[in-house]
């Protein structure tokens, strides 16, 4: 069987790379008029003749989640829209991405799935995504949705997914090693660690490597910029003078050994660091499996410590899309909704699905979580990585820029402004 899929896929990538070309545009639907007219008739028909439509949900679930959206939200769901019937199918990961891919080629797309948000712009770019911006009430279910995890589904000037469940970095902190740096405390202020850590003489922040999800909550947090808001341009933003600054704090930081980048210095990893040698590094929650276990070591979990008055962090997560190969786009769209909204949200939490809805982070299950709370609160301040087709290739300008800095002493201003003209290049 793995012979027959292995060949089945090759023969769909062949298909794709010949449909690519006619698949450049994205693929729009309005829910009161547009293309989805058609739809909403079709469909219309079917629950007038007593019919149940059926959708395809793809998704990459491990077991824990899997069991919550089986047992708890599909239930929901069920009771909610009787006349939609969901099929969920649980795809192999490793291979999910080129499954995705194929399918616009072969038109055998699930009407929806739940996919990485750093894919979203590259499916659209397909013409493989349905425009859910397009449709009359996204204004108003957006107003909900946390501005880091939306954001995400900008693809240009328009949304071409829902957010679904979300992550970010907040501080790790061993409360041990910040009382040698004579603070009882996480630190509220950047300003307050490097000064206490300026004496140390051994570092005592640690990030792994210089890719974008391990320095831009860095370079936000020290007042870089990417882009303009809309992810449309680089230059002017990435080498204005308050990037250049930001970049020249971290460099500084780096000097004075108060902050470490494993890669380029062959220091003690983040993970292990933090134990005994790190006051602090920035993580995602799954850092804390175990709460009790760490905070019995004095580590445990805070906001990033403002700068000039700000905090910074990167988003991470799932998007929730709509293929432009279903034949009931309404009902797909009608489902994807339903995931986001606070029931679904809130069954998908117990399994450890942070929610991307506002009216979430000060809920009682959040609250009560000593994890959960901080990297809710910390969503607050996250940004996205730039949503572009083209974002492995910016990510290798980016992660080329950092090392020449750090590692081979590159003028700051000069790689700032080639990798600006470099990613400009990408966005357009």
């Amino acid at each position: 069987m793995k012979k027959i899929r292995f060949l089945t896929v090759l023969l769909a990538t062949v298909m794709t790379f010949a449909c690519v070309a006619g698949c450049g545009e994205q693929t729009s639907v309005s829910g009161s008029a547009k293309a989805g007219t058609e739809t909403k008739k079709e469909e219309a028909s079917k629950s007038n003749a007593g019919e149940t439509v059926t959708i395809t949900f793809w998704h990459t679930y491990g077991d824990s989640e899997e069991k919550a959206f089986l047992e708890e939200v599909l239930p929901l769901w069920e009771q909610k829209h009787p006349e939609i019937k969901v099929e969920a199918v649980r795809q192999d990961g490793s291979q999910y991405h080129e499954m995705i891919v194929t399918s616009f080629g072969t038109g055998m797309s699930p009407d929806v799935a739940r996919v990485d948000i750093t894919n979203v712009a590259a499916y659209a770019n397909q013409g493989g995504l349905v425009a859910l911006s397009d449709y009359s009430d996204f204004s108003d279910i957006s107003k909900d949705y946390l501005e880091g995890p939306l954001s995400t589904n900008l693809f240009r000037g328009k949304y071409y997914g829902l957010p679904l469940d979300t992550n970010c970095k907040a501080a790790v902190v061993n409360l041990n090693v910040m009382g040698e740096l004579g603070l009882s405390e996480a630190p509220s202020t950047m300003e307050e660690f490097i000064s206490a850590a300026e004496s140390r003489g051994s570092y005592s922040l640690n990030v792994s490597g210089v890719g974008d999800w391990d320095m831009y909550p860095y370079f936000w947090l020290f007042g870089g910029q990417l882009t303009d808001d809309g992810f449309t341009k680089a230059t002017g933003y990435l080498d204005s003078e308050a990037s250049i600054a930001a970049i020249k704090k971290i460099l500084e930081l780096h000097d004075k050994k108060i902050f470490t980048i494993r890669d380029i210095d062959g220091s003690v990893d983040a993970w292990d660091g933090i134990n005994s040698e790190y006051a602090m590094f920035f993580e995602g929650p799954w850092y804390f499996g175990s709460y009790e276990d760490t905070k019995a070591k004095g580590i445990v979990a805070a906001t990033i410590p403002t700068y000039n008055g700000r905090s910074a962090s990167v988003v991470g997560g799932e998007d929730v899309v709509v293929f432009a190969n279903s034949k009931n786009k309404d009902a797909a769209y009608e489902f994807a909704k339903f995931l986001t909204s606070s029931e679904a949200q809130l069954a998908l939490l117990k399994s450890g699905q942070l929610p991307i809805l506002k009216s979430l982070v000060s809920n009682e299950a959040i609250q009560s979580n000593p994890v959960w709370s901080v990297y809710m609160t910390q969503m607050n301040s996250a940004l996205a990585r730039i949503p572009s087709p083209n974002n492995s290739q910016i990510q290798e300008i980016w992660s080329e820029a950092i090392t020449n800095i750090f590692l081979n002493n590159a003028d700051v201003e000069a790689e700032l402004h080639n990798a600006a003209s470099l990613i400009d290049a990408q966005l357009n």
